[in-house]
């Protein structure tokens, strides 16, 4: 859900600390640039703020200018210089981004199916603004066979929008009051920051996760965020499968969040947009007959000589958890635990922009289709998506196929960086794993313009609003979901800077 994609390649001029962006002019955030000027009106003196220069501004559009957000800066240096293995094979080649790119023979093959897309006279017309009856239909039955939730979904509890971003800040929207905050474990997704704050003005407040452990958060870690933050806190945001780490949390950590929210009178969201590509789980649970696990592995000659160097373990490991959506659980307040789900990645339909919000709350849902009209997306969208998922079978075989890619590209990446003595946090979802890579001996930022102008784009923990301590920051996201040709340069381009840096 990057904010960053809906961006204008611009000319970019990139420094120790600071873009400048060449095509705007920087508006300060105080008002020395107004004018106060007193007028007479009814015998009472009115205040009137005049620009001297330029065009009007909200103080909100004032605000988001001035704020930072790492991962449109990357995605613009990217934009302007980006690889291509035949017309610019210098350029930057992005594993920041999570698209997967694994799956566009067998998805344009069904998409471009003229039985799938054929647009009809009636989606010429407006559809309905949450998705058609038909559509939420198909989507409940979808995370139906694959969430197992305690309490069946129907299409009442879904509604569909142009994105996850665009919904979540729709709930922010309808569950909170601008300036109020949300509990978040940290590092975590920072398009959750610009997704429901560029909008709806609601707040992170992030939550410490324990010393040995990534993805465990304690009861009083929450007390002390909600304790001590300067906003009204009014809900808890999770990610799971969790980015930027790439696994998921256990059923009793979702538990310790969902009860702790109902006792402090929190909502809980969960975005489980990578629910369908939990890759360890689906491979494992479907081998075939007369087939191991190791079947699935990369069997390459670069994976055959180095299956055998073991890993270097990372501090922050913890337990490895199954997948459990949130809806599977006994849940202590189901009308105030809601989700997101979306086809952007486990579809690999990023630039379609389709995601879903899913509640049990008929209040909640009454009130998100109110002005759902904001975020409805394309009739011919609608069509295209009803005619895949009532194909159950070409469907859940995409699933299980998909997986064994995602799984058989991430044995290939830890292989090579076990040989390169790169630690990571071990993963089992998702298209990314965290990287460590203080072995460089050099700031995060620095690293991170010293990778762009080595030709490739990877995501700083700064980009997860990690603390500042040198214990998380010097982590970089790294995506895995392309051909391997293309991993494999990409890492050839990694190895060569920190080489270049050691020398």
């Amino acid at each position: 859900m990057p904010i960053a994609i809906a961006l204008e390649p611009i000319s970019v001029i990139s420094n120790k600390r600071n873009l400048e962006f060449n095509n705007f002019e920087k508006v300060p955030s105080h008002n020395r640039n107004l004018k106060v000027t007193s007028i007479q009106r009814n015998n009472k003196k009115a205040r009137i703020f005049k620009p001297l220069n330029g065009p009007k501004l909200s103080k909100r559009a004032l605000e988001i200018q001035n704020e930072e957000f790492l991962l449109s800066k990357g995605i613009i240096i990217v934009r302007n210089n980006k690889y291509h293995p035949e017309t610019n094979p210098n350029g930057i080649i992005n594993l920041g981004t999570a698209e997967n790119k694994l799956n566009n023979v067998e998805i344009l093959s069904k998409i471009n199916d003229p039985k799938i897309s054929t647009v009809t006279p009636e989606q010429l017309l407006y559809g309905p603004n949450p998705g058609s009856d038909r559509l939420r239909e198909e989507i409940a039955k979808l995370l139906n066979r694959h969430f197992n939730p305690k309490v069946f979904l129907s299409k009442e509890n879904i509604c569909v929008g142009n994105g996850c971003g665009p919904l979540l800040n729709l709930c922010g929207e309808v569950l909170f009051d601008a300036g109020d905050a949300f509990l978040v474990p940290g590092p975590f997704y920072g398009g959750f920051e610009a997704d429901i704050k560029y909008g709806a003005r609601v707040y992170p407040v992030p939550v410490q996760h324990e010393k040995d452990d990534c993805l465990k958060v304690s009861e009083e870690a929450l007390e002390e965020a909600l304790r001590n933050s300067s906003r009204p806190v009014k809900g808890i945001i999770i990610a799971n499968p969790n980015n930027p780490f790439g696994r998921c949390y256990s059923a009793e950590q979702l538990l310790l969040f969902c009860n702790f929210a109902k006792s402090h009178g929190l909502f809980v969201i969960c975005d489980e947009i990578y629910g369908l590509s939990t890759w360890n789980d689906i491979v494992t649970e479907n081998i075939e007959e007369g087939k191991t696990i190791e079947d699935y592995e990369c069997h390459c000659d670069q994976c055959q000589h180095s299956k055998s160097i073991k890993r270097i373990e990372s501090d922050i490991d913890g337990q490895s958890n199954k997948f459990t959506s949130i809806f599977s659980l006994d849940l202590p307040d189901p009308e105030n635990t809601h989700g997101l789900w979306g086809f952007s990645k486990d579809f690999c339909l990023n630039g379609l922009r389709i995601g879903v919000t899913i509640s049990y709350s008929k209040t909640v849902m009454a009130a998100i289709q109110k002005i759902c009209f904001l975020t409805c997306i394309p009739t011919n969208i609608d069509n295209i998506l009803v005619n895949i998922l009532s194909d159950e079978k070409w469907t859940d075989e995409f699933i299980l196929n998909n997986n064994r890619k995602l799984f058989k590209s991430y044995n290939h990446l830890t292989n090579s960086l076990n040989v390169h003595g790169i630690p990571y946090v071990k993963g089992d979802s998702g298209f990314f794993i965290y990287i460590d890579l203080h072995q460089a001996g050099l700031d995060e930022y620095d690293l991170w313009m010293k990778l762009l102008e080595g030709g490739l784009y990877i995501s700083p923990s700064q980009a997860f609003f990690s603390k500042d301590s040198y214990e998380e920051r010097n982590w970089f996201r790294i995506c895995f979901a392309v051909e391997q040709a293309e991993l494999d340069l990409s890492l050839d381009r990694l190895y060569k800077v920190l080489d270049t840096l050691k020398h």
